[in-house]
């Protein structure tokens, strides 16, 4: 886990190198960061969604989901399908991994 202090913004980032879908080596760095410990987990998180690592929780499954179809589907199928999942499906499958569905 690289995450750095960025001492003339008070804040910390994280920078690093991950594979793409298509195998190709790719840098990301993120800043801002309040904590340290925020840093590291986005870091995390991105890397495991990234890797399309099914280890990952239903609930972030749906956030990345929802990050791919923000552009494809109308604003009012988003609204439907966001308002049904967090009702009927978060409640009781969100903190499983999708391995274990």
């Amino acid at each position: 886990m690289a995450v750095y202090k960025d001492e003339v913004r008070n804040t910390w980032y994280c920078k690093f190198y991950y594979e793409d879908w298509q195998g190709e080596r790719k840098q990301k760095k993120k800043r801002g960061f309040r904590t340290k410990k925020d840093a590291s987990e986005w870091e995390a998180s991105f890397k495991q969604t990234q890797s399309a690592d099914m280890d990952m929780t239903l609930s972030s499954f749906i956030v990345t989901y929802f990050e791919d179809k923000t552009g494809e589907l109308k604003e009012r199928t988003l609204v439907n399908k966001e308002h049904m999942l967090r009702t009927h499906i978060i409640p009781y499958f969100g903190s499983k991994k999708m391995t274990e569905i």
